[in-house]
C-alpha cells in the first residue's frame, strides 16, 4: 500500500490540494518507519524533535504526575502525532507519546519540515488544520470527561475505537476513563449483560 496514502486522504478531507511537485518533495523529506510497542516517540519534559502521521497502529499520549500514570488519550486512527509548531519551536512537551502496538508512521524532524515549509506555501494551512483537528479532539475529551459519567464513555469508545478495546491492556482504558480497572470491569460486564438482553431471540 502506499505509504502516503492516508495522509493524502486526511488532507483531500480538508480540501488541501496538493500537485504532484510538491508531493514529490515531502516524499523527499519523509521518514517512513515502523516501531515496536512500548516505544516513546515523545519524551514527557523534553524539547519535542519530531512529529508523526499514524498510518496504522495504537499509540497513547500520557503524562507521570506524582508517580502515577494518566492516559490522556488512546489514537488508532489516521491522524497527525503532535504538532510541526512544536518541533519548530523546539517546545518542551507536558506529556509523552508512545506505541502500544505495532506502529507505521511517516516522520518529521524541524529541518525536513522547514525544508518543505519554505519550498510549499499550502503546507502553513496544513499547520492550521492539524491545530484545529487537536483542538476540536481537546475540547471534546473536556466535555466528555466533565459532563458524561465513565458508563457513558466507555460506550462511546465501543463505538469509535472497538481495536482499541480488544487490542490494548485494560489499566490504559481504565486510565483514560479516570477509573480504577475495577470499576471498568464491572463497566464491561454491564455492557456485556446489556448487549445479550438486546439480542433478538433466535
Amino acid at each position: 500500500m502506499n505509504p502516503f496514502e492516508h495522509v493524502l486522504q486526511w488532507l483531500n478531507v480538508r480540501n488541501i490540494r496538493l500537485n504532484q511537485q510538491q508531493l514529490n518533495l515531502i516524499r523527499d523529506h519523509t521518514i517512513i518507519r515502523t516501531a515496536k510497542p512500548k516505544e516513546t516517540l515523545m519524551g514527557q519534559d523534553q524539547v519535542v524533535e519530531k512529529f508523526y502521521f499514524l498510518n496504522s497502529g495504537i499509540i497513547r499520549l500520557y503524562r507521570i504526575h506524582n508517580g502515577d500514570d494518566h492516559t490522556l488519550g488512546l489514537v488508532n486512527s489516521h491522524e497527525f502525532l503532535a504538532a510541526p509548531q512544536l518541533v519548530l519551536s523546539r517546545e518542551v512537551s507536558t506529556c509523552g507519546i508512545e506505541t502500544l502496538t505495532d506502529v507505521d508512521l511517516l516522520e518529521w524532524d524541524g529541518d525536513a519540515f522547514l525544508k518543505i515549509k519554505q519550498l510549499i506555501p499550502e503546507v502553513y494551512t496544513i499547520e492550521l488544520a492539524v491545530m484545529a483537528r487537536l483542538l476540536n479532539w481537546v475540547q471534546q475529551n473536556q466535555i466528555e470527561m466533565i459532563c458524561f459519567p465513565a458508563e457513558k464513555r466507555y460506550q462511546l469508545m465501543l463505538e469509535r475505537q472497538p481495536e482499541v478495546v480488544l487490542n490494548i491492556p485494560l489499566k490504559y482504558i481504565a486510565s483514560y476513563l479516570g477509573i480504577h480497572t475495577d470499576s471498568l470491569s464491572r463497566i464491561r460486564k454491564g455492557a456485556s449483560a446489556e448487549t445479550s438482553r438486546s439480542r433478538p431471540r433466535e
